[in-house]
């Protein structure tokens, strides 16, 4: 009797121990498991935070560089001008007209005495002129090669000279269009703004310290063998009422619908002003032959 009562005994002391050790492990556990979620929701609220943090600095900046825009609805400057193409440069003075979101006019005048050629772009057409044998071209955008290969349009063609921030087909850009743009906060020198829409790739290289536009970069059909690129150097920013604006702008097309496969046009701007008191829109002489586009880059060629 007194033995079973011992080992009744023993056997619920190590029932009890069991269940206690049981206990213990199914807290410690439940402890375990409570920590480790605690810290990975922490973690991932932090990193929730700096993510918006993140956003909302990048947002900032890319505001800051839209902002540096200029403003004026006119700007007209004097300008040396020079294209390179089919392996022949071309350097004549000439000026520069520009009225946002109706035209962009570069008028040819070797010497300041009379105009020998003009080149104007408008939201619908592209006009060429060549006053030396009355002839133009009057063509849209789909018909001139080197701007159909490049997907160029006029918005965007304006924004390369205007140099600023643009989507295609966009006159302006609302916060909401801007937050599509994407910006690494990281970087302290060259900072890239990059935007994609469609067969476009865009890339602008932007003053950290200014947060003014340095480089625009436009891909199209990016990794085909139809990729065609527009690259827009600029520089020597002047003063152009409270923004600045590059007075050297050097726009290279590389394409295949070139002979050579690139075009270099080159503008070194002196005087700028806001000059109001210019036509828009340039009308052709009845005196002048409409040609192709074709013969008037052939004929350029044998300059």
């Amino acid at each position: 009797m007194k033995k079973t009562i011992i080992s009744l005994a023993c056997a619920a002391l190590l029932t009890a121990c069991g269940t206690t050790t049981t206990t213990t492990n199914t807290t410690k556990q439940t402890t375990t498991t409570a920590t480790t979620t605690a810290s990975k929701a922490s973690t991932k609220a932090n990193t929730a935070t700096m993510q918006t943090s993140t956003s909302a600095n990048s947002l900032a900046y890319i505001r800051k560089v839209n902002d540096n825009a200029a403003y004026t609805k006119n700007i007209v400057s004097k300008i040396d001008f020079t294209i390179n193409a089919m392996g022949k440069d071309i350097s004549v003075g000439g000026k520069l007209y520009m009225r946002k979101d109706e035209v962009v006019r570069i008028q040819l005048t070797p010497f300041g005495l009379m105009e020998v050629g003009r080149l104007e772009f408008t939201p619908d057409y592209v006009l060429l002129i060549n006053r030396i044998d009355k002839e133009y071209v009057k063509a849209t955008y789909s018909e001139l090669d080197f701007l159909k290969a490049n997907g160029l349009d006029f918005y965007t063609l304006q924004s390369l000279f205007w140099n600023e921030l643009f989507q295609p087909a966009k006159k302006q850009l609302t916060d909401s269009d801007l937050s599509l743009f994407k910006t690494d906060m990281n970087v302290q020198a060259d900072r890239h703004i990059n935007f994609v829409a469609d067969k476009l790739d865009f890339d602008w290289t932007t003053d950290v310290v200014k947060a003014q536009i340095k480089q625009t970069l436009i891909t199209y059909a990016k990794g085909t063998q139809q990729s065609s690129t527009v690259n827009v150097d600029c520089g020597d920013f002047v003063p152009l009422g409270s923004k600045r604006f590059p007075s050297k702008e050097k726009i290279t097309f590389n394409s295949k619908s070139f002979n050579t496969g690139k075009m270099t046009l080159l503008l070194l701007l002196n005087k700028i002003t806001n000059d109001t008191d210019w036509d828009a829109h340039t009308a052709v002489s009845d005196k002048y032959k409409r040609i192709s586009a074709q013969q008037f880059f052939s004929k350029l060629g044998n300059m």
